[in-house]
């Protein structure tokens, strides 16, 4: 099926209106990895018929919606909510929600938003800790500890 059937299937059902978002391209602050993002975008149906919210697509499944399934009258205006979970996220991301209606021409509105999830500095090892790990890891008997020798260990493979 094209997207001229589909078009077209949504124009005999329902009337075409027309929607603007307020502010669709966002930046926000860095977060922490771990943490949630709340983004709420304002709509309004600047048309003559009711704005039904058909589907909300968010392009990546790290971001959930609430209900949108009502009616918006015309020249009224509601709110899309979005919650954004970074824990599976490191470094710049931007995300597209695709706003699926009965809106004049394409059928479809975009929203962005982007941000840097940075990661936790409680939870970031420092070269104490790494070197600890490497002395379990190869078992090594001791560090550097204010004495002149290094005691150090060939790994298995290497002898």
């Amino acid at each position: 099926m094209s997207c001229d059937y589909f078009s077209e299937r949504v124009q005999e059902a329902m009337p075409i209106t027309s929607m603007s978002i307020e502010d669709p391209v966002r930046k926000y602050y860095p977060v922490v990895r771990g943490d949630t993002l709340n983004v709420s975008y304002k709509f309004t149906n600047t048309g003559k018929y009711p704005l039904i919210i058909r589907d909300v697509q968010a392009g990546c499944a790290c971001i959930t919606t609430d209900d949108y399934d009502r009616p918006i009258k015309p020249n009224k205006s509601a709110y899309l909510n979005f919650e954004y979970d970074s824990s599976k996220n490191i470094g710049y991301v931007e995300h597209y929600i695709l706003i699926i209606a009965n809106i004049r021409d394409t059928l479809t509105n975009e929203v962005k938003f982007s941000t840097n999830v940075v990661p936790d500095p409680l939870v970031i090892r420092d070269y104490e800790q790494i070197y600890q790990s490497k002395k379990e890891k190869y078992g090594i008997k001791e560090l550097v500890d204010g004495k002149a020798k290094l005691m150090y260990s060939v790994p298995e493979e290497n002898k």
